[in-house]
């Protein structure tokens, strides 16, 4: 009865945790954030952002994490809809900035479009799917190729595994061929039999695919690099499947794994076939100069920009390479740096072989990307409404360097001195401060042994080394306060009665939360009061001017955006999020 009662109770917990299971995936479905009603960002997509940037480790409170990270997201978002509002994208000289990110992501979605996708599609998952539902019995026959094989032995070795194929298909007992042919134990010892291959296997792996898609009592002869191998089926068995909605996404995935080695490789031989090389004549004089100008300090961080500009402007667009359709030239070589492949900053040209392969694969790199263009993939990539982080990343950036910091005014002296008398109490006041050393303990007896050591003579530090850092500072109204911490400033007091590396002890206080404390502290830093003229204060003065109203115009146009677009939050599904799970 007892047993009877465990597995009930086994039962119901099973089910209970299956449908909670079920209630949280229908929860991360949810729409958590949505702005202009046509971008929604899931539960899922909220704690993935979490999860990524370590909000749940910076907060502890759940409801903080979730709301903190919001912020970034909704900003980001706003930003990349009112770039392309204010018509930023038809900035010809601040694209400049995204173009090359744009092309790269061009790239991949080519990739994807052409190659991935004809493995992954609905209609080829559906075709795979639809023979799926079997299962196959086999036999096998293992013959070792020998290290370091010569040819002679392979073809012998060949002649063999279809002397054995001919032999099978003539109906021989096929467990007599295991045993006398077969090299591989472990099969030989089960007469050949094998598990069986399901439709999880048959796509795992070529050799597994190929038996999965014989026919009964079908012989093939397989090779691979170690084997020849003799299969023959003995069995196909109908199986029932999930329904296709079901396992469409799972066979999509495996699909993707099985198919992307030889989607790369099929990619990367039809971009070989872009340019032909040896058909390609360099221009020796153009390579040289090429390899003059990265040495300059810095050319491939940015000085090439100008330095190709230049020999353009001035006549000398030296034709770097011509092939059968064209040719390459300066001017084109400041394109494909600038929009398609760039050098390493720190790179430095060592031979022309160096060069020439840049130029190869720049020259595909760019004729992939117009084949992406006139598939019309760009406004894939490149849109309002884009969740590729980083194209994101870069829109971000943009629009804070044309609508914000292109508003941060001139740092004149004026200016700065203007500034200086506006913020010199709020920025550059440096109050009284002490860092404290300070050991706490809820029992006083102990702090009594402790301060008792110290008067012994024993350097605080060396008594335990755990004990607090604490900072106070004391303000022009003479008020002491707790620096970058929330707690109160319960040894204030007596930290700015101490002078620095002076230990005091035993220090009574009540904190509401704990009850009565005692401690023994040291002053480690005293630092005194100071107001820094405007000279002392123009080593950072500059940097100080822009970040406060790179600070200020942010803010600003943040509440503008806010104002602008809509933008709404589901608080009921966050407090679904953040609820405890009940543990029966």
């Amino acid at each position: 009865m007892k047993s009877k009662f465990n597995f009930s109770f086994l039962l119901i917990l099973t089910v209970v945790n299956l449908f909670i299971g079920c209630d949280r995936k229908r929860l991360d479905q949810k729409t958590v954030l949505e702005i202009e009603h046509s971008i929604k960002i899931s539960l899922a997509d909220l704690d993935q952002y979490i999860y990524d940037n370590f909000y749940d480790k910076i907060y502890r409170n759940k409801s903080e994490a979730y709301h903190k990270a919001l912020d970034p997201i909704i900003i980001s978002r706003l930003k990349c809809l009112d770039f392309f509002a204010r018509n930023l994208n038809n900035d010809v000289q601040l694209m400049q900035g995204i173009q090359r990110n744009i092309n790269e992501e061009l790239t991949v979605r080519y990739f994807e479009n052409e190659y991935i996708d004809k493995y992954t599609n609905e209609e080829y998952v559906r075709s795979i799917y639809n023979q799926m539902n079997k299962e196959v019995d086999y036999r096998k026959i293992v013959i070792y190729k020998p290290n370091n094989a010569t040819i002679a032995q392979l073809d012998s070795l060949k002649k063999l595994a279809s002397d054995i194929k001919n032999r099978a298909e003539r109906k021989a007992d096929f467990g007599q061929l295991v045993k006398q042919y077969s090299q591989d134990e472990a099969s030989r010892g089960r007469g050949g039999y094998m598990p069986p291959i399901d439709w999880k296997k048959g796509i795992s792996n070529q050799i597994d695919n190929l038996v999965f898609n014989l026919k009964p009592d079908e012989v093939r002869i397989l090779e691979d690099n170690n084997n020849f191998v003799i299969i023959k089926i003995t069995n196909i068995k109908k199986v029932k499947l999930e329904s296709f909605s079901n396992i469409k996404n799972k066979l999509t995935v495996i699909l993707r794994g099985r198919y992307i080695s030889q989607s790369l490789a099929e990619f990367d031989q039809d971009k070989a076939e872009l340019l032909d090389t040896l058909k390609v004549v360099w221009n020796e004089k153009a390579l040289d100069q090429l390899i003059k100008w990265s040495e300059i300090p810095n050319f491939f961080g940015g000085i090439y920009k100008d330095t190709l500009q230049s020999a353009v402007s001035n006549n000398r667009n030296l034709t770097i390479f011509t092939y059968p359709d064209g040719q390459v030239d300066i001017k084109e070589c400041l394109r494909l740096m600038n929009d398609i492949l760039i050098f390493n900053p720190k790179t430095k040209i060592l031979n022309k072989e160096d060069l020439k392969n840049y130029f190869i694969e720049a020259f595909r790199s760019a004729k992939i990307v117009q084949k992406a263009r006139d598939l019309g993939l760009e406004q894939e990539v490149f849109n309002q409404y884009t969740n590729n982080p980083n194209i994101t990343f870069k829109i971000v950036d943009l629009y804070d360097q044309a609508v914000i910091r292109s508003q941060i005014p001139e740092p004149t002296d004026s200016a700065l001195h203007e500034f200086y008398q506006t913020v010199k109490d709020s920025l550059y006041y440096k109050p009284e401060k002490i860092n404290l050393y300070a050991m706490i303990f809820p029992d006083k007896a102990e702090a009594e042994r402790i301060w008792a050591k110290v008067q012994q003579g024993i350097p605080f530090e060396k008594i335990t080394n755990r004990y607090f850092v604490k900072t106070f500072i004391k303000d022009r109204n003479g008020e002491i306060k707790s620096y970058f911490s929330t707690e109160p400033p319960f040894l204030g007091e007596a930290a700015f009665q101490l002078k620095e590396t002076e230990v005091a002890g035993v220090i009574e206080y009540n904190d509401p939360k704990k009850g009565m404390q005692y401690a023994v502290i040291k002053c480690a830093i005293r630092s005194p009061e100071k107001q820094p003229s405007y000279d002392e204060a123009r080593k950072t003065i500059i940097k100080d001017f822009q970040d406060y109203y790179n600070s200020k115009i942010y803010q600003e146009v943040n509440r503008e955006l806010r104002k602008k677009y809509h933008v709404k939050i589901y608080e009921n599904v966050i407090a679904k999020a953040i609820k405890p799970t009940r543990k029966k």
